[in-house]
């Protein structure tokens, strides 16, 4: 039996609206066992260890709501940031790190971040390989002490572009038409493969999902992307497995104009029609939503996930955070492997989330206790289900960090100043002094976490060296990224 009880300076449990003093948490094998004063848990547990800090905010560890583990920013790689649909053709710079590597270095930046869940949006390698690339993605963040939830992707159609992709195709000039083409494989699995696929993977996760380190949700890659035949099959396995499905939806404002030259309403109506909207499903990004969308939504149970600095990154847009909260929506935040200064920084994040927000003005602003709970208890309601709750209450799993007080009032503030609201306004990974996962120590000061950072990062880039030996990455996209660019800033001019 391993136990141990936690002494904050204060404790936020994830759903309240304020902090408590003089509270203690005895955790005993993975769980929070109870919550109260410090001398009735030592009285309790007198041979537990003892964590006391009056400089430390205890809360729920964070989750990490829609990520891709892929270790390094395609920064890196001469891949600039710019709009998604130009972007996404100048992913082939990048250099396919083995997934371990990747996501083991991208967890101990999130451990350090103070988050304790992500979930992974998979970007294949290899797709004859995606289940070992799947098991060994969900074991280097095992390794790194955060729970993983695995989308292993699904697409079936409009690979590269969204709409009038074949006259697209035509105005290309040789050879860039015979290449561009070449590189078109709309439906690499049929879905029945598919689904076999996500079997195999819980299969080879077997013991890893019952010790409650992962999940595995369905996941067609995007609207566009996946074929309605698709998406109900999907639901009708899900709902039989007692699963959920996660998707990228209406991230840019082209992608709301396939939905419209498509069925001639939004993608939301017309899932709402087809009977594919309802609690089982989630969106990342969500940005081109409107009111109607966001009363289907809000009616239908379904969950929202807001990426804001990937969206700024990509010229996507400004997630409506002010009307969901207003809806009562179930909604997390998402690092998507695009934070905004490319460091895995779940706290820089919360307050990019909470300035990122579509209104302005004197009524734009959202509390920042909602936003709080989108990195905490509602991002765990959208994400982690089953794997951890979001809270810091009797009998959930024992996911918490722990946040110097110091640090989010140095140099200066005036006493008595709610510590969530500077937490949220200068939280960064830098205040964080422990994360705990499932009990275990993910991150905290000293050698052995130092170390452990650095080797991961020495891994990663050992890795980056091997495969750029081989193949330098030098590209010259820039004659397809401008055709791309031009056909689609034309076709909203249509």
């Amino acid at each position: 039996m391993k136990e141990f009880i936690v002494v904050p300076g204060c404790l936020w449990d994830g759903v309240s609206g304020a902090v408590a003093e003089d509270r203690a948490v005895l955790v005993r094998d993975g769980v929070v066992r109870r919550i109260g004063p410090k001398a009735e848990l030592v009285k309790e547990a007198p041979g537990a260890q003892l964590l006391e800090d009056a400089d430390w905010l205890m809360l729920p560890a964070f989750v990490n709501a829609h990520d891709h583990g892929r270790g390094m920013s395609p920064v890196s790689f001469g891949t600039p940031d710019q709009a998604l649909e130009v972007w996404l053709q100048d992913l082939n710079k990048l250099p396919a790190i083995p997934h371990y590597d990747a996501c083991f270095y991208d967890g101990v930046r999130l451990a350090s971040a103070g988050v304790g869940t992500v979930l992974h949006s998979h970007n294949p390698n290899n797709f004859g390989d995606i289940c070992q690339e799947m098991i060994q993605a969900a074991r280097g963040y095992r390794d790194a002490g955060v729970r993983s939830i695995l989308c292993p992707l699904y697409l079936d159609q409009n690979k590269r572009i969204y709409y009038d992709r074949d006259k697209f195709i035509e105005s290309l000039p040789e050879p860039l038409r015979t290449n561009f083409a070449a590189g078109i494989r709309d439906r690499i699995m049929t879905i029945d493969e598919y689904l076999e696929l996500v079997g195999r993977i819980q299969d080879g996760l077997r013991k890893e999902i019952d010790e409650g380190w992962v999940e595995v949700q369905l996941h067609p890659n995007g609207g566009q992307w996946c074929s309605d035949e698709a998406l109900l099959r999907m639901k009708e396995y899900a709902l039989a497995h007692g699963m959920y499905i996660h998707l990228h939806l209406l991230e840019t404002q082209y992608q709301a104009e396939y939905a419209r030259r498509t069925w001639g309403k939004s993608f939301i109506q017309h899932y709402q029609d087809i009977g594919f909207l309802g609690p089982w499903v989630s969106f990342a990004h969500a940005v081109w939503l409107d009111e109607e969308d966001l009363q289907l939504i809000a009616a239908s149970g379904a969950h929202l996930v807001t990426n804001p600095s990937s969206n700024l990154r990509l010229r996507s847009g400004a997630f409506n955070m002010r009307r969901a909260c207003e809806l009562g929506l179930a909604c997390g935040i998402g690092l998507d492997g695009c934070a905004f200064d490319v460091d895995q920084d779940y706290l820089r994040e919360i307050r990019v989330a909470w300035l990122n927000n579509r209104h302005n003005g004197v009524d734009g602003g959202v509390p920042y206790l909602d936003v709080l709970k989108m990195a905490t208890s509602r991002g765990a309601t959208e994400a982690a289900r089953r794997l951890s709750q979001g809270v810091l209450k009797e009998g959930c799993n024992a996911d918490f960090v722990c946040v110097s007080l110091e640090s989010l009032t140095r140099p200066y503030t005036d006493p008595g100043l709610d510590p969530l609201a500077m937490l949220v306004q200068r939280g960064t990974r830098a205040s964080v002094r422990m994360t705990f996962v499932n009990g275990e120590q993910s991150w905290g000061a000293g050698e052995a976490f130092s170390g452990k950072e650095k080797a991961a990062e020495e891994r990663i880039c050992a890795s980056i060296r091997k495969l750029r030996a081989a193949d330098p990455g030098k590209r010259d996209n820039e004659p397809l990224l401008s055709r791309v660019h031009d056909f689609y800033a034309a076709s909203l001019r249509k």
